[in-house]
Parts: C-alpha cells; structure tokens; sequence
C-alpha cells in the first residue's frame, strides 16, 4: 500500500470539512426554525418587552433564525452536481465580501446621518468585526495550506 502524503492528507481533512451537507429534507427543517423563530420574536416584542427575560428571548429566537438560515444553506439540493457546487461557492464568496463591506461601512453612515446632529458625538463601530475577522483569518489560513498542498501533489 502506498502511504498518503501530508499534502494529501490536508486536503482529505479540508474537503471532508467543507464538502458537508445536509440532506434535502433539512431544508423544510431549517425553514420551520426561521418561521418559528420569527413569530418568537414578534411574541417577545409583543408580550414580554418590559421583563428581565426579554433580552434573553430576544437573543434565541436572533440565534435560532441564523440557526436556521445556516441549516437551509448548507443543505444539498434535489440534484447536486457540478454546476450546483460551484453556484453555492460563488454565492458563499459574494456573501462573505458583501458581509465584510456592509460591516465595515455602515459605521460611518450611522455617524454621519445619526450621530452627527446629535450633540453627544459619540461613534462606536460595529460590535461584530472581531467574528469578522476571525472569519477572514480562517478563510486566508484555509485557502494557503489547500493551495500549497495542491501544489505539493
């Protein structure tokens, strides 16, 4: 038997990382999280906004509805070929620069069209750039070792 390479075996652990997904029916599943959530959001506003426990509940439905949303992206299609495999990444890829840019711009626009007639001229940025970051690092670091591991074969 021939042994694997390091290269190969880098490339083993990333793609069966990546390459997960969700069976078709996961799909329903992830929409019924995102439904419930949403009418858990309403009710919280509706019944429970001067409680201690409003916050709380706000914070689960918010998490639940990404919670679901994730679900509902990472779930194959009816036909999941090549075409479809290559539309998700293109669609992960803008989605990730569109994030980054809003995150990093709006900001700016809250200063400039909130803050700025304000008397307390107090601008804080958003809460989220460490997550961001993170998410770039991990893109960066991924992408290097998977190229130099290609190369390698």
């Amino acid at each position: 038997m021939k042994q694997k390479s390091d290269a190969q075996v880098d490339i083993e652990k990333v793609n069966k990382f990546t390459g997960y997904q969700l069976p078709n029916k996961f799909k329903i599943v992830g929409l019924v999280l995102v439904i419930i959530s949403f009418i858990s959001i309403v009710m919280n506003a509706a019944f429970l906004e001067n409680t201690k426990y409003y916050y709380l509940f706000h914070r689960l439905a918010s998490t639940t509805v990404v919670l679901g949303l994730l679900v509902i992206s990472i779930s194959k299609e009816k036909i999941e070929d090549e075409l479809i495999a290559k539309i998700r990444m293109q669609s992960y890829n803008y989605a990730v620069i569109a994030t980054v840019l809003v995150h990093l711009i709006t900001p700016f626009f809250n200063y400039i069209f909130f803050f700025k007639s304000s008397i307390e001229q107090e601008y804080s940025g958003s809460k989220d750039l460490a997550v961001i970051g993170l998410l770039l690092i991990i893109q960066i670091l991924v992408f290097r070792r998977l190229k130099k591991s290609y190369n390698e074969e």
